[in-house]
């Protein structure tokens, strides 16, 4: 984990979207997939739906989770690899390459 993404976490991060980022890493896959329906999250948190796709939503703005592809009609996502990553460091340094050159407009 990145230790300032964590401090931008304490700021930013309402209880509702930290439980359910805590919810979603729970289930983080190498190189950072986050599969889990949000109907899942609402089950296990005790939580309406609504609250957990408004807590998505927040999450996706801040930018510490990014969609990923669609799964048959299931969204994914992926976690952010400036804030953590679980994978190999190789495949971590290529990632960060790639974000940095669509943070660029493409030029690394």
């Amino acid at each position: 984990m990145n230790q300032d993404a964590l401090k931008i976490l304490a700021k930013e991060l309402t209880g509702e979207q930290f439980k359910v980022l805590m919810m979603m890493l729970s289930d983080l896959d190498y190189e950072n997939f986050i599969q889990i329906a949000q109907a899942d999250i609402a089950d296990a948190l005790n939580m309406q739906k609504t609250h957990v796709s408004r807590s998505v939503r927040a999450l996706l703005d801040i930018g510490v989770i990014l969609e990923g592809p669609k799964v048959g009609r299931s969204k994914t996502y992926r976690l952010n690899e400036q804030f953590g990553w679980k994978g190999t460091v190789a495949n971590h340094r290529k990632a960060i390459k790639n974000g940095l050159s669509v943070i660029n407009g493409g030029k690394i």
